[in-house]
């Protein structure tokens, strides 16, 4: 089976894999909504300043958090499990990768909501991240975001 995904925009959201070259830094599988605070806590580790969470998070940190968090909801409600979210890295940029498995369910940026009405994650993904995108890869979709590394590590 050929896994070739063209580029192209659905709903908002582009369909194109990440650029390659990255390398896995960690992943986490996730069964149900109550492993998101352990996911957060998790992530706010790995890319705090300092890696070790032991000071205050940069913005970057702060939106990787927060958009992990928000795919990670996504595709435990969306789509089919399991969900499992990876982060990896390059020498400039991380990249959150949010995988379930409904290849059939595209991701659509819902529209302007009034605060606390929820279905903003993808919204919220695309004005944090340095690039959103999806694509499909056997049984898999994945759903990614792209964040500068703006600190050593």
């Amino acid at each position: 089976m050929d896994d070739t995904v063209i580029p192209s925009v659905v709903s908002g959201v582009p369909m194109a894999p990440p650029p390659p070259g990255y390398a896995p830094v960690a992943e986490w599988v996730l069964a149900d909504s109550e492993e998101l605070s352990r996911l957060r806590s998790a992530l706010a580790r790995i890319v705090g300043p300092s890696g070790d969470g032991a000071t205050a998070m940069h913005d970057t940190a702060e939106k990787i958090v927060l958009i992990a968090s928000e795919l990670a909801t996504n595709a435990l409600l969306h789509g089919l499990p399991p969900t499992v979210v990876r982060l990896l890295r390059d020498e400039r940029t991380w990249l959150l990768d949010v995988v379930d498995h409904d290849v059939a369910g595209v991701p659509a940026v819902d529209g302007e909501r009034p605060p606390g009405h929820g279905g903003l994650g993808l919204l919220i993904a695309e004005r944090l991240s340095a690039r959103v995108g999806w694509y499909t890869s056997g049984p898999a979709k994945h759903v990614w975001a792209s964040f500068p590394l703006n600190h050593p590590g």
